[in-house]
């Protein structure tokens, strides 16, 4: 009986003018949006090789002398991935650079080709076109579902009969999620087919995994919105009260709620301003001379003469000094960013309360994009960080003629022989690779959002079963 109700439901889509619309539609951008993401990832791979081959290129001249290995400044950059067709997370727009020695690690930074004009649109990704474009078509498909019914008389034709209400619930949510699903799958079938065989986009078995995980977590969502349709639907008694209570509910949960994020992350978590930051470092670097003056890291901490044996040299208070400067500046600059990256979150999490945020989050997690890789691409950074600095210490501990003394002072370092001058291989020197998370670990960071939308899709059919339990079919 389901079945024969499933199947009536799918047919009824089918010949409708608003599944030959979404359908249309649907296509139409999806393809757009896999044109659009092949021609910019061959200009952002392009861009990338170039500039880690550079880096590369001038690690290698800085291997003859380790102490210049120690004071040399690589820039790491973001590398672009296949899994930004599905959720860009404005990554274009998000820190892409990172660059560092051995002592401190500078902020991330934007650099690129992109108009910073631009960053008030929104691209046109998986995710926006599902969140935004098909949570209103699944609304269409089911504000009539019951009131339509009603109206036309054939609601109380089905219930005259023995069919229990239950499974016409069932049929109409099972029919309707079928004939949104075929957009859905049309759509995403171009996008793939596009960037297969545009021979550019280098996609390998566990992004066709992932590919396939973004697409259950897209149907996982449209059913929210089908549920919502059908609840509403079974609450009022014509379809233009239903369409118009939809219209304000999805406006409210797909563009207002998100909208509202940033001003929440800016009234309730503040960050000083970068001026304020710069007095910030200021104020440091003088209590820190201060110290010095005093006497804090031992006598002449602060002069440096060419002559290793200079008389007013002394290169272990000059390395406590050169330490605790690169410490604290260190320091400051962690904890700015992470004030950002709590002022973000605070934002992200209040925007939650919409069923489209939870699901982009989501989706970033899988894909492994937005302000999580941002993160994770700093994390990695500062691993890297560690690892080279502990080769140079090891390479140095062999050098019988260096005072091993490691400092952020490279005139001072290299005219008192405070490190090893000796070369190295530039083989055995650690590289830095951006690794991505694995399936596991992107299942794990998307897990509690996806249980999150599991309770939404409950929390309607639950509505949606008591509601038309209690319908009024007359």
């Amino acid at each position: 009986m389901i079945r024969d109700l499933v199947r009536k439901e799918v047919l009824a889509s089918l010949l409708s003018l608003r599944f030959t619309l979404a359908l249309l539609l649907t296509i139409s951008l999806f393809s757009i949006s896999g044109f659009v993401f092949v021609a910019r990832y061959r200009q952002q791979s392009e861009d990338y090789w170039k500039q880690t081959n550079e880096n590369l290129s001038k690690l290698s001249d800085n291997t003859g002398q380790l102490n210049k290995l120690a004071f040399h400044r690589q820039k790491f950059w973001r590398k672009p991935k296949p899994l930004t067709l599905c959720a860009e997370g404005f990554e274009r727009y998000l820190p892409n650079m990172i660059h560092s020695d051995i002592f401190i690690i500078r902020p991330p930074n934007t650099v690129g080709r992109d108009n910073f004009l631009l960053r008030r649109f929104n691209d046109i990704d998986w995710v926006f076109i599902i969140s935004v474009l098909l949570s209103f078509l699944a609304l269409l498909f089911t504000y009539d579902s019951f009131s339509g019914e009603k109206e036309a008389g054939t609601l109380r034709l089905m219930l005259s009969g023995s069919v229990p209400r239950y499974r016409i619930l069932i049929g109409k949510y099972l029919g309707a999620l079928i004939a949104l699903a075929i957009p859905l799958l049309a759509g995403v079938l171009i996008s793939l087919i596009i960037i297969a065989t545009s021979k550019i986009v280098d996609v390998g078995p566990a992004d066709w995994l992932r590919f396939i995980e973004i697409l259950l977590l897209s149907i996982l969502y449209l059913s929210i919105f089908l549920l919502l349709g059908m609840f509403v639907s079974s609450r009022v008694s014509h379809s233009v009260s239903s369409i118009v209570i939809l219209l304000l509910i999805w406006a409210g949960l797909v563009v207002l709620v998100p909208s509202f994020g940033s001003i929440v992350a800016e009234t309730s978590v503040k960050i000083p301003s970068v001026a304020e930051f710069r007095n910030r470092m200021v104020e440091t670097i003088g209590q820190i001379d201060r110290d010095a003056q005093a006497g804090k890291f031992g006598k002449n901490a602060y002069e440096v003469h060419e002559d290793r044996n200079h008389p007013s040299n002394n290169p272990p208070a000059a390395a406590r000094y050169w330490n605790t400067w690169s410490a604290s500046l260190k320091k400051l600059r962690e904890e700015r960013y992470n004030q950002m990256l709590a002022q973000a979150n605070a934002g992200r999490n209040f925007a939650c309360i919409s069923p489209a945020m939870i699901y982009q989050r989501a989706s970033e997690a899988i894909a492994g994009t937005g302000i999580q890789r941002c993160t994770g691409l700093y994390k990695q950074v500062k691993r890297y960080h560690e690892n080279l600095k502990q080769y140079i210490l090891d390479k140095d501990a062999g050098d019988p003629n260096s005072l091993h003394m490691l400092f952020n002072c490279d005139f001072a370092v290299e005219s008192w022989g405070a490190i090893s001058k000796r070369p190295v291989d530039f083989s055995t020197v650690p590289k830095f690779q951006e690794r991505d998370p694995k399936f596991s670990e992107s299942l794990q960071l998307a897990i509690w959002d996806i249980g999150v939308l599991l309770l939404w899709n409950l929390g309607f059919l639950a509505a949606s079963w008591v509601s038309f339990m209690k319908y009024d079919v007359r």
